[in-house]
C-alpha cells in the first residue's frame, strides 16, 4: 500500500478500475483527523518545507485511512491516519532520495531505525521521521497490549528489510523475478501493519489460535497481494518515468517478453483470480469459526480491499507535485 508502494499516478481514464462483490465507504470524521494529522505533522516538524507539507496534503493519508477502516473509532483512524503521513514521508525518503540505491546507507538507517521503535538505542529527536514513528509506537503502547505492539513493530521490520532489498536491486539495475517480487512486495507495501490495526477495530481481541491460523493467514495474504498489484497498476506512470524497477507490470514484461498492455492485462487477470480466491476462503474461515469477531474482521479486509482503490482514484500523490517530501537520517 505503500512507497512506490503508495506513490498513486492515477490514469486519466479513471473508468479503467477494479470490480469487487463488496463496496466501499468512506469514515464520516475524516475531515476532522485529516486537520488533526496536518497539525500532527506540523507540530513534529515532520515536513521540513512548504512543498513537503504541500505534498503531504496531495497525499491524502487521513482519507486513505477514512477509506480502509470506515468503521473505526475515531482514535483508531486518528492513529492510523498520522500513521499513514509519517509512512508516507518515509517511503519517500527511501525511495526517492539519496538512499534509494545506496544499500549500505539504507542498512545503516535501517538499524537505528529499528533500534529506537525496539527500544535498543537512544532515539535521535533531531530526527523528524523519528520524532513521528516514536509517537506511533508510544502511541500504540500506551492504550493496547503488549503483544500487539510487539507484532505490529515485527510486521514493520519486515518493511525496513524489504527496503533494503530494493536498494540493493536499484544499485545492481537488477529486475527481481515475479515470484520473488510477489513475496517481497508483500513486505515493501507495509500492508500488514494496517492488518494488524484491523483487530483495533473488533470489540475484543482475536485469539492467538485464530489470527494465526492458516486460513485466516491467507485472508491477509490475499488482500496483501490486491492492494499491492493495484497499487502498481495506478502508479506504473510514475515508475516509468523514474526508472523504478519495483512494480509488477514491469516485471511480467521483463520476465515474461511481454509489451506494456500486455503486462498490464496480465496483472489484471491475476487480480481477478486472487479476488475470486479471497471469497472462498473468506468461506472456509467463515464455516470455521462463528465468533461475531471473525465477521467483523472479514467485513474489515473487504472494507480495506474496496476502500484503497476509492482513495487510489482519488489521490493526487505524485500526480502534479514534485521534489523529496523527507529526507532520513
Amino acid at each position: 500500500m505503500s512507497s512506490d508502494r503508495s506513490s498513486i499516478v492515477v490514469p486519466k481514464n479513471t473508468a479503467d478500475h477494479f470490480e469487487y462483490p463488496f463496496t466501499a465507504s468512506c469514515h464520516p470524521k475524516v475531515d476532522v483527523v485529516e486537520r488533526r494529522t496536518l497539525h500532527w505533522v506540523r507540530r513534529l516538524r515532520l515536513a521540513t518545507d512548504a512543498r513537503a507539507l504541500s505534498r503531504v496534503k496531495a497525499a491524502k493519508g487521513a482519507h486513505l485511512a477514512a477509506w480502509v477502516f470506515p468503521s473505526a473509532s475515531v482514535q483508531t483512524l486518528q492513529l492510523a491516519s498520522d500513521f499513514t503521513a509519517v509512512l508516507f514521508l518515509l517511503d519517500d525518503a527511501y525511495d526517492e532520495g539519496k538512499l534509494s540505491d545506496d544499500p549500505e546507507a539504507v542498512a545503516r538507517l535501517n538499524e537505528r531505525y529499528l533500534g529506537e521503535l525496539f527500544g535498543y538505542v537512544e532515539p535521535d529527536r533531531d530526527d523528524p521521521l523519528t520524532r513521528g514513528l516514536l509517537d506511533i509506537r508510544d502511541r500504540i503502547k500506551g492504550g493496547h497490549p503488549h503483544f500487539f505492539l510487539n507484532r505490529w513493530l515485527s510486521h514493520f521490520q519486515y518493511y525496513y528489510e524489504a527496503n533494503l532489498w530494493e536498494a540493493n536491486n536499484r544499485m545492481r539495475r537488477r529486475v527481481p523475478s515475479i515470484d520473488e517480487y510477489i513475496m517481497m512486495r508483500r513486505y515493501s507495501g507495509a500492508v500488514y501493519p494496517y492488518c494488524d490495526l484491523i483487530e483495533l477495530l473488533l470489540d475484543q481481541p482475536l485469539p492467538l489460535e485464530v489470527v494465526q491460523h492458516p486460513q485466516l493467514q491467507r485472508v491477509r495474504e490475499i488482500c496483501n497481494d490486491i492492494l499491492c498489484w493495484t497499487n502498481d497498476h495506478f502508479s506504473l506512470e510514475k515508475e516509468l518515468r523514474s526508472g523504478e524497477v519495483h512494480n509488477l507490470i514491469i516485471v511480467l514484461r521483463d520476465e515474461g517478453g511481454l509489451t506494456l498492455d500486455e503486462a498490464s492485462a496480465r496483472l489484471r487477470q491475476m487480480h481477478d483470480d486472487r479476488v475470486a480466491e479471497y471469497q472462498e476462503v473468506k468461506e472456509k474461515v467463515l464455516s470455521s469459526w462463528s465468533a461475531s469477531g471473525i465477521r467483523q474482521y472479514l467485513d474489515a479486509t473487504d472494507a480495506m480491499i474496496a476502500g484503497h482503490q476509492r482513495w487510489a482514484l482519488a489521490a493526487l500523490r505524485y500526480s502534479a507535485l514534485g521534489g523529496i517530501v523527507a529526507h532520513a537520517g
